[in-house]
């Protein structure tokens, strides 16, 4: 059942993003299955009974996924919902500072020894703590409930880096998800991709250390011989990972590509469900 919920480290979180794009976020939290819950209400009132779910990366539901999730509802007219699966447990997303916001930029030799020291102290014990048999069952949950609770028949589930490997999921035999959309994906392998049975389409970055080369090709050609079912991998120009969810508001690359992001999530949720 969903209710209202104030949550003061949701609240903090929000207003101390590294890097915050524009813009007021419009929606409201509610609880659903007991889960902190960012959601706005679509304007098409002919679409519900359909609904995206953004799933978030890291940093968890900052105010850049909730004004994402405003301006994916404003595109698509269906409700957006942004469950926080971290459970207030984010990395902060100052992390993000000196990492490349284009492909071809180099980090400097102090960021990258910054960087691998936060892997061990800080993210490694992260990833154990919101490790999959953590995550999966809050993330199966969530989209049961909103299909027995709030009337939902079709969900279109859009993961960003930590997340795209929960759309993944999604999309496969678990049958939670009827379309997906990964946004730089990470953590997955060449299984998650021969597991899809949904439309999935993915929005790529140029350079993606997460998301490299070879398994994008590999992934793609995976999807082509499932003829019958949809798919689409849009590389964005110039971008590097993160593009999609934690794009700089003055830089016109980053940005551009963030739109074609948004653009993708509403046009394949309007295809698809």
């Amino acid at each position: 059942m969903a209710t209202e919920t104030t949550d003061d480290k949701l609240d903090a979180c929000c207003l101390t993003e590294y890097r915050p794009l524009p813009g007021i976020p419009s929606g409201q939290m509610i609880k659903i299955a007991d889960i902190d819950t960012y959601y706005i209400s679509g304007k098409d009132q002919t679409s519900k009974g359909k609904t995206i779910v953004l799933l978030t990366d890291i940093f968890g539901l900052t105010k850049n996924i909730r004004i994402i999730a405003d301006e994916v509802s404003e595109k698509s007219g269906f409700d957006v919902y942004v469950p926080d699966l971290l459970r207030g447990d984010a990395i902060h997303s100052s992390l993000m500072k000196n990492m490349p916001e284009e492909s071809g930029e180099k980090m400097s030799i102090s960021a990258r020894l910054r960087y691998a020291g936060n892997l061990v102290t800080s993210l490694a014990p992260w990833l154990f703590r919101h490790r999959q048999s953590v995550s999966l069952p809050l993330v199966q949950k969530f989209f049961q409930t909103l299909r027995s609770e709030k009337g939902v028949t079709k969900i279109e589930a859009v993961g960003y880096c930590f997340g795209g490997l929960y759309a993944l999921l999604a999309g496969g035999p678990l049958h939670l998800a009827d379309a997906i959309v990964g946004c730089h994906v990470s953590l997955t392998n060449k299984t998650h991709f021969e597991q899809l049975e949904v439309p999935a389409a993915f929005a790529c970055a140029q350079e993606d250390n997460q998301f490299s080369d070879s398994l994008r090709a590999e992934a793609e050609q995976i999807l082509a011989r499932k003829s019958e079912l949809p798919s689409k991998f849009l590389m964005t120009k110039g971008t590097a990972h993160g593009f999609a969810s934690r794009p700089n508001p003055d830089n016109h690359v980053t940005m551009a590509a963030f739109k074609q992001a948004n653009d993708l999530i509403a046009e394949w949720a309007k295809t698809h469900l």
